[in-house]
């Protein structure tokens, strides 16, 4: 189709502002509607555009890291592209944490800084960094747009930008989920225009999305990966990390956990699936060559458990493979030298399914790790070792006795440190579990939470954190439109305790005050300045508390100290 067929409502106004409101349709078009703002001038018109519009999600973030967060936050659920929205300068360099994360957690998140013009840069202006490709390596693309200004051949320019855009939005998805950097330059004077009505362009080509197919797979191959075992007596162990949610897989693992051990990760979405607390019962000691597997395939991303990476490290499998329907480079957090398996993950399962029929139907070597587990959860009782101190055994209980409370009406997000791993080592639970562990930072967690709540209002999302994590990232309360179905739970025990359970620093002393950071502090203030519900996890005892905080109305912070 030709350029010239651009339908322009108003073509005697400001180039600049037609073409910022035909990014506004390029992205109305390809159903990126939901955007988490950082306020800022330079990005303002943009907002203004897609305020006129009407037809997008906006929500205010004063921290850009917040808002950025937020936005992976909202998209972990959907698996489609949130965007997030911010200014020039140092607002878009506060992105970089979520970006990261996005990316190690292939989540589909496009993130649109506005930029000055190029001719501005390192020329004393304010609010001018180099912003071209600023995310670089940790993007799925980046895009530089032409600087949004007066232009001679305006259908031209829609052209270059309707191509650009549509490129954009799709490398967020295809061929690996994660995020895409548009950078934006817009000249001055910014405001031109920003008062005149929003003009409706259509693109001249819909926005069209190419889903690839992997290889298929049969019997015969799955045949082939099971060669390297006694096909009657298989001795093979299934790991499922992190994960998005998957109702076909859930049914593939069920039909194989009669025959084959299956471990599934905290963040895997299949915790109902497989061995119950195998995690906690890495606590009481590491298995020995015993159960040493022929084969492991992996699913998914990495694990939370560091027990697991240990021995399938000291307990290495004749052949690994990690199966997956994407094009991607695959980790190798067990050192095994693992062979991609291009397939559906479902067609696999059930190919494994079907070659694995003549054998028993629940193998010795399931029956081995059952009574391992069995016998290691005997000596720990309901907790954790006896060696593990009074703080994390009142914690673990708290964590456990919660994750049990919630079903499917739920949806958890977990703090990284000690909140994971006591989720990891807790009874299963229906609820749908997210961690931002793809780079495992503290950083973004109660904002992740935030944004999950605002995305997904007919859930009932909780978030668990230490309290190093909810001070560090409370400004995620930031925000006047603080979602109602958003209960947050803090572990306070005033400091970094992880550093206590993983050892190293506790045995220099004069390292702790510097790493374990504690402090007196408690969050009833904190809620008093967010105006957000606090109650205290001790108060009126003879209710049990996971009831009461479960059934609690509004955004509530309960703290546990």
């Amino acid at each position: 189709m030709s350029n010239h067929h651009f339908q322009i409502p108003h073509p005697e106004q400001a180039h600049g502002k037609i073409q910022l409101d035909f990014i506004v349709c390029l992205l109305a078009d390809a159903g990126v509607t939901r955007w988490m703002v950082s306020p800022g001038s330079r990005n303002a018109p943009l907002v203004a555009s897609m305020v006129k519009h009407g037809g997008f999600d906006l929500h205010s973030f004063p921290d850009e890291r917040v808002a950025a967060f937020a936005a992976l936050g909202a998209a972990q659920g959907s698996r489609y592209p949130v965007g997030v929205i911010c200014t020039s300068g140092t607002a878009a360099a506060n992105l970089y944490p979520a970006v990261c994360e996005a990316y190690y957690q292939r989540i589909p998140l496009l993130v649109l800084t506005a930029d000055r013009p190029p001719e501005l840069i390192d020329q004393w202006d304010g609010q001018t960094i180099h912003q071209n490709n600023l995310f670089q390596p940790h993007t799925q693309g980046n895009f530089n747009l032409p600087t949004i200004a007066p232009s001679n051949d305006l259908p031209t320019t829609l052209l270059s930008l309707q191509t650009l855009l549509q490129t954009a939005i799709a490398q967020t998805l295809y061929p690996l989920p994660g995020p895409v950097h548009i950078n934006i330059p817009l000249r001055d004077p910014i405001y031109a225009d920003v008062t005149a009505p929003f003009q409706h362009i259509t693109p001249t080509k819909p926005f069209l999305l190419h889903h690839p197919t992997p290889p298929p797979v049969n019997e015969t191959d799955a045949s082939q990966w099971i060669s390297h075992t006694n096909p009657q007596q298989p001795r093979i162990l299934i790991v499922v990390g992190m994960h998005h949610p998957q109702t076909e897989l859930s049914l593939a693992l069920q039909s194989l956990q009669m025959r084959l051990p299956i471990l599934t990760d905290i963040v895997s979405q299949q915790q109902a699936q497989g061995l119950p607390q195998w995690d906690r019962a890495f606590l009481g000691g590491a298995p020995g060559d015993g159960l040493r597997p022929d084969i492991l395939i992996t699913l998914g991303m990495g694990v939370v458990s560091k027990s697991l990476k240990l021995w399938l490290k000291s307990q290495k499998p004749k052949k690994h493979f990690h199966i997956s329907p994407l094009q991607a480079p695959v980790g190798d957090p067990f050192h095994t030298h693992p062979d991609h398996l291009q397939h559906h993950e479902v067609d696999a399962l059930f190919a494994l399914d079907q070659a694995l029929q003549e054998s028993a139907s629940a193998s010795n070597y399931l029956n081995s790790w059952q009574q391992w587990i069995s016998e290691s959860l005997s000596q720990l009782g309901d907790g954790l070792p006896p060696t593990a101190g009074e703080v994390y055994q009142r914690e673990f209980t708290v964590v456990n006795n919660l994750l049990s409370s919630c079903d499917a009406r739920f949806t958890i997000q977990l703090g990284n440190s000690m909140s994971v791993r006591y989720a990891s080592w807790s009874n299963p639970s229906n609820a749908q579990i997210f961690a931002n562990r793809g780079t495992s930072g503290i950083d973004g967690s109660l904002s992740t939470a935030v944004g999950y709540a605002m995305a997904n209002p007919d859930t009932h999302c909780v978030a668990i954190l230490g309290d190093v994590s909810a001070i560090y990232d409370a400004h995620a309360l930031w925000t006047n439109q603080l979602p109602n179905n958003l209960s947050i739970v803090v572990l306070n025990n005033r400091g970094g305790q992880i550093f206590n359970w993983i050892g190293g620093p506790k045995d220099v002393p004069s390292l702790m005050p510097l790493i374990e950071t504690p402090h007196n502090y408690d969050f009833k203030h904190l809620c008093n300045l967010y105006q957000i519900q606090y109650a205290h996890q001790t108060e009126q005892p003879n209710t049990p508390w996971p009831t009461r905080f479960l059934n609690q109305l509004g955004c509530t912070l309960w703290e546990c100290s």
